[in-house]
């Protein structure tokens, strides 16, 4: 949460202040998919941290889930903010590698890294919550910086696939991969890192078939 409390993601409400992260060129509540569109090719310079609040909380259900380092719960098309590379930008689940660099709390405000060293695809239907933080898109679940579930176009603000390297500062493009890439549970597609083909952004919570475990938030 925004004063430091870490809680259960399925205990967060409407209103409530989370962890935020301020990504300069980032264009915020706007048509979905831009989050995998923007990418930093000179690191996180300006970037910041404030409160945001929850506007919305989505709550379903999703066959399977990732598991990141044993300790992150997220359905396959969520973004986690990442370095790969001297490249930063925000990777869907299912195109994280196994030596990516999750962006992480570095404490006092300031920003860390967290390797991956393993990634685990966990059969079995899930439970999900999904948050949506207007203003920013951003928040902290479990330590690594995420992007928000972006409303449909239909339902209120998403995020956009357009933009211009010119007017954000970034280049606009995407993490290349040429080839499938290996983890300790097994192989995943090849295609850009950044391509999403779902309207939809879930965070897991918990698996029905083991219990009620959850992915803390801040």
């Amino acid at each position: 949460m925004a004063d430091g409390r870490r809680v259960p993601i399925e205990q967060i409400a409407p209103g409530d202040l989370v962890r935020s992260l301020v990504v300069p060129g980032l264009r915020i509540d706007m048509p979905f998919q831009a989050q995998y569109q923007w990418l930093s090719t000179w690191g996180l310079e300006g970037a910041g941290q404030r409160p945001g609040r929850v506007g919305q909380v989505r709550l379903g259900e999703h066959d399977g889930l990732f598991l990141i380092n044993r300790r992150i719960k997220a359905t396959f098309e969520h973004p986690f903010l990442v370095r790969r590379g001297d490249e930063w930008g925000f990777c869907s689940t299912d195109q994280l590698r196994v030596g990516d660099h999750l962006i992480a709390d570095g404490g006092d405000g300031a920003l860390g890294e967290e390797r991956i060293d393993a990634i685990e695809r966990v059969a079995g239907r899930v439970r999900t919550v999904a948050l949506y933080v207007p203003g920013t898109n951003t928040y902290l679940a479990d330590g690594a910086w995420t992007h928000n579930y972006a409303p449909s176009s239909s339902s209120g603000p998403g995020f956009s696939a357009s933009g211009s390297s010119g007017d954000t500062g970034f280049t606009i493009s995407a993490f290349s991969s040429s080839s499938s890439s290996s983890s300790s549970s097994g192989s995943k597609s090849s295609g850009s890192s950044f391509s999403s083909s779902s309207g939809t952004i879930i965070f897991s919570v918990g698996s029905s078939g083991t219990g009620s475990s959850s992915t803390g938030t801040k």
